[in-house]
């Protein structure tokens, strides 16, 4: 997760380009640094019963049949769409902050609350599913093609995949899971903002500024309560992508919720939240270093 501004600060005038342009190299970061812990989750969380005794083991295999590099499938897919991901969001998030301070404090910004700054994510996240649904779609398929079809390659790359998914089922074919996304990411950015901004406010020093030091801390301390938050309705979400659209399993996202429940448990809904939590402090952390030295750059700091 990355943003510029940071949740709660004021947006300065070149917010719309330095934005893009950050969010673009810090999301590029989160995606070089968490992308293999990402192919693990999806992998433990669309396999059958008994295909993986566990992360260690998925990542062994994993390495095992397909290479290192087999860690990175599906990774072009999020490293094109990061960018219009993270403009999207965090141009809702300012939009969201700047209706609720016209309407309660005229205008000005600084005074919204926590909760409301927590509202404004749910409302940026709802906004960004739009974008990140077709984006992450693309990835999972990539992802878990070879467990899908172990002797058939179904997708060149992510280009053959678009063009596969749409020739099948039209522009809906790329919104496969999407009501799973729009819940998911409500859930994740409203738990994120929160946590950011609580960490932040602790760590502030008697001027009321933060150091990089702790801002990336605190936006790993971020990214773990977001991930942990968003982990059930993304399990949801994988399956509901990974299923052949022409031959559905589940019907909608209840059916796939009760029918993973009946299945797995409530245990089900965890599944890969050992990838999760390694993966959430270092890749939020890093994406993080990557917005803050561009805009530094940007700013000629």
């Amino acid at each position: 997760f990355s943003a510029s501004p940071l949740p709660g600060s004021p947006m300065p005038k070149e917010s719309a380009v330095h934005d893009l342009a950050a969010g673009t190299v810090g999301g590029i970061c989160q995606v070089l640094v968490g992308h293999p812990f990402n192919t693990v989750k999806v992998r433990l969380q669309t396999a059958s019963p008994g295909v993986y005794k566990g992360a260690l083991d998925c990542l062994k295999q994993t390495v095992t049949k397909e290479g290192f590099l087999g860690l990175y499938k599906g990774m072009s897919s999020p490293l094109v769409g990061i960018g219009a991901i993270n403009a999207t969001l965090f141009f809702a998030s300012g939009v969201g902050q700047q209706m609720l301070a016209n309407v309660k404090y005229g205008g000005d910004r600084k005074k919204i609350t926590l909760p409301e700054y927590a509202l404004c994510g749910c409302f940026a996240g709802a906004v960004q599913s739009v974008v990140a649904t077709p984006v992450e779609l693309i990835m999972v398929r990539l992802q878990t093609q070879h467990t899908l079809s172990p002797n058939k390659v179904l997708y060149r790359g992510p280009i053959d995949c678009i063009g596969k998914l749409y020739k099948a089922n039209g522009i809906g074919g790329l919104f496969q899971g999407f009501s799973a996304t729009l819940v998911r990411d409500m859930m994740q950015f409203t738990g994120y903002i929160f946590a950011y901004e609580s960490v932040k406010s602790a760590l502030k020093d008697e001027n009321g500024k933060i150091s990089t030091v702790n801002t990336l801390f605190a936006g790993g301390c971020a990214g773990i309560v977001a991930q942990v938050t968003q982990l059930p309705m993304d399990v949801v979400k994988s399956r509901m992508q990974t299923q052949d659209p022409n031959n559905k399993v589940y019907a909608n996202t209840m059916k796939c919720i009760r029918s993973t429940f009946a299945e797995y448990g409530i245990g089900g809904f965890f599944k890969g939240f050992g990838p999760v939590l390694l993966r959430a402090f270092p890749a939020n952390a890093v994406t993080f270093l990557g917005l803050e030295m561009t805009l530094e750059f940007l700013r000629g700091e």
